[in-house]
Formats: structure tokens, C-alpha cells, sequence
């Protein structure tokens, strides 16, 4: 009898040891296992920056608009290809600065098949731009991506990073972000971000000007089961994808998704018009979202889209920066009469490429893929989901 009294002691003292020492399940800005229960609303009593933030449309830091930069991101899906950039990126953006005398960013979200990886690694340190995952496959149909398995989505996600390290050597901690294929995003997908430590997941849509949030509490974003984070995923930022207005009434995601503009005018009509719903109103960061595909149809688009960074130039309140360098800015709230000092947004120091893009060190053909890369030798087989090393 004293003995089954002692082992019951010891066992609630083991059990009491264990709860005193274990993770907290109120949200905290922290990484751990991702399943901590139901999203509850946010406490705002116990969700500060820079390792929290509750949804809504009230500018960090309570600044007021007049004193809040108007950031813009420009960014691009895919693969990355050497054609694409030399004739559309390459003549809307390289040289163009921002007030503070830096460069702007950009941020590519790139998928495996079919980039070139030493434009990968000549574009991460020559300019301002941030390499961001968009999976391996991109495969189809749109369904896989709502159904896929933790193991699957942990493949399409982490191998891509490798791919992105290892052949684009981009450094893996820059590597933050993650924007899904078709814009489907699951639970599945949020769990393996917040497990692998992503800082940032870009895909799910929205008609209201929020600013940037993290998931420690129930997101207002929910428009299918398939894109509700219904658990707690504390430090993993959301950054909305504000859809666009058009002058039919149809709302649009992406730039490519819009169809009512057709003409020059017509286009940068439709930049400044969403742009200043944002500049007007609460400033919250007003993103570019296309595919490289968006500027095949006519000269029409790439001249408006050159128009409209032109007319950016022009004001002084006006920052284009990369999604992490907004989220930089979006944890630590710095008002436009210090921005100068802002270091986030100083001019990056970046060592030189190991090889230009034009004289890539490795160059193989694999079937349907080339690879070309500053990395070598050559990969025996080409890097793939399940073989980011392609060996």
C-alpha cells in the first residue's frame, strides 16, 4: 500500500515537472510543433512586435500615413530564365534607386524546372533581389496542392530550398518566404512552413487593406476550408495578397488575371489607380504580382509597367523593396523623417557572383531540362523532388 502511495506521488510529481517545463501554448512569436491547438482571436494584451501582430488594417507602430513609407513590391513567379530577364526585367528595373539611394528590391519566387541557377546567383548578389520558394513541380492539377501530404508538401518546400542553396547559392537563412502554386494554399502547407521556420507565407487573397500579420491567432483570411489556418502558428508572418480593382467590377489576384486593361494608358491607369487605394488610405504595402508571362502579349505592357516605376521615382515617400525587407520594416515601424537610418534598407553588401549568367561554370542538358549553374561539377542527374542534389 505505501509502496503504490509512493509511485502515485512520484508520478504526479513526473507529471506536474513536466508541465512546469514544457512549451507554452500561448502564442509567444516562437517555432516548435506546429499543431498548438484552435487559432484563438488575438489578445492584443499579448501579441506585441516585433514577434507578433494581430490582423487588421491599423498601420504598425500607430503611426499616422503621413509619416508612413508607401512600400511597394514588385514581385515574379516560377521558373527564372535568362530570356525573361533580358528582355522585360532587365529594362524595367535594373538602376532604378530609392530615395534613400538604394537600389529597389524585387523578389522572385521560383520553382525548379526550367530555372537558370546562375541567374539565380548573378541576380541574388548583383542586385537588391530576394529569392523566395515556389516548390519544385509546380505540378498539376490545382487539387494536389489542397490534398497533398505533409511529406509531400515538406518535399515540394525543402527541396526546392536545397536546390536553391545548393545550385543558386542563395544562403539558406535568406531563403524566407514562400508563395503556393495557383495560389492554393492548405494547412498542410502552413504547418510545414512553420515547422521548417519560414518566416513568411505570401499566397492567400484578400479584398481588405491588411498589413502583415502573423498566425499565432485565428486569421480573418479565410475564404474555403482549403485556405483556413484553423490552428496556431506562432512567428510564421501572413502577407496578405490584397487583390486588384478593375474598372469592370471584377476583382484580380495577380496581374496576369486582369483583363480589362489593354492599352498602355489603360495599364498604367490601373497601376496608379490601386496603387493610391493604398497610398490614400491606410499605406499598406501595395504589391506587383505577375508571372513572367504577363508581358508576352504586347510592348504595350513592359512600357506602362516602366511608366508607372517612373512616376514612383518621383516621390520621396515611396519605397520598392523586397517582401523581407518590408516585413523588416512591418516588425520594427520607422517613420519616414528616420527611414535614412532604417538599416534593413540600406544598400545590402553582397559578394560578387561566382559566375556571370552568360558563362555559366556548369552548363548539361537532362532530357526536357538544362542546367545551368555557377556550381560544379554538374549534377550526375538533374536535381529533382525527392534529389535536390541529383545524384
Amino acid at each position: 500500500m505505501h509502496v503504490a502511495t509512493a509511485a502515485m506521488k512520484i508520478l504526479v510529481l513526473a507529471l506536474l515537472v513536466q508541465i512546469a517545463t514544457a512549451v507554452p501554448l500561448s502564442p509567444a512569436g516562437r517555432y516548435g510543433d506546429s499543431l498548438r491547438g484552435p487559432a484563438q482571436p488575438c489578445d492584443k494584451a499579448h501579441c506585441n512586435l516585433p514577434t507578433c501582430r494581430c490582423a487588421g488594417t491599423d498601420i504598425p507602430g500607430g503611426l499616422s500615413p503621413d509619416k508612413t513609407p508607401q512600400i511597394v513590391m514588385f514581385s515574379f513567379d516560377d521558373s527564372l530564365r535568362v530570356q525573361d530577364f533580358d528582355t522585360y526585367y532587365s529594362k524595367a528595373f535594373p538602376n532604378r534607386k530609392n530615395p534613400n539611394g538604394c537600389e529597389i528590391g524585387l523578389t522572385f519566387f521560383v520553382s525548379g524546372n526550367d530555372t537558370d541557377y546562375s541567374l539565380v546567383e548573378d541576380l541574388y548578389y548583383s542586385h537588391n533581389y530576394e529569392m523566395a520558394d515556389h516548390s519544385v513541380d509546380h505540378r498539376e492539377p490545382t487539387t494536389w496542392w489542397e490534398n497533398a501530404s505533409k511529406d509531400e508538401y515538406t518535399h515540394e518546400i525543402m527541396d526546392q530550398k536545397s536546390i536553391l542553396e545548393k545550385w543558386g547559392n542563395v544562403p539558406a537563412d535568406s531563403i524566407r518566404g514562400f508563395r503556393g502554386p495557383f495560389l492554393v494554399t492548405s494547412e498542410t502547407e502552413i504547418s510545414v512552413l512553420h515547422d521548417n521556420k519560414f518566416t513568411y507565407e505570401a499566397t492567400m487573397g484578400t479584398q481588405t487593406n491588411y498589413w502583415p500579420f502573423t498566425l499565432d491567432y485565428k486569421s480573418p483570411i479565410c475564404d474555403s476550408p482549403s485556405t483556413c489556418p484553423n490552428n496556431s502558428y506562432p512567428g510564421l508572418w501572413l502577407v496578405p495578397n490584397i487583390n486588384y480593382k478593375q474598372s469592370n467590377g471584377y476583382p484580380c489576384s495577380m496581374i496576369d488575371a486582369c483583363t480589362a486593361p489593354q492599352s498602355e494608358k489603360e495599364w498604367l491607369d490601373f497601376f496608379m489607380e490601386n496603387f493610391n487605394l493604398h497610398y490614400n488610405d491606410n499605406r499598406s504595402p501595395f504589391g506587383i504580382y505577375a508571372h513572367s508571362a504577363w508581358f508576352y502579349y504586347g510592348p504595350q505592357r513592359l512600357a506602362a509597367l516602366s511608366a508607372f516605376l517612373d512616376k514612383l521615382a518621383t516621390m520621396k515617400d515611396v519605397y520598392i523593396v523586397t517582401h523581407s525587407q518590408m516585413l523588416d520594416w512591418v516588425q520594427n515601424p520607422t517613420p519616414l523623417d528616420k527611414i535614412g537610418d532604417f538599416a534593413p534598407w540600406k544598400c545590402p553588401p553582397r559578394p560578387k557572383p561566382r559566375c556571370s549568367y552568360k558563362s555559366p561554370s556548369c552548363q548539361k542538358e537532362y532530357g526536357d531540362f538544362s542546367m545551368r549553374t555557377c556550381t560544379t561539377p554538374c549534377p550526375p542527374r538533374y536535381p529533382h523532388y525527392g534529389d535536390p542534389d541529383g545524384n
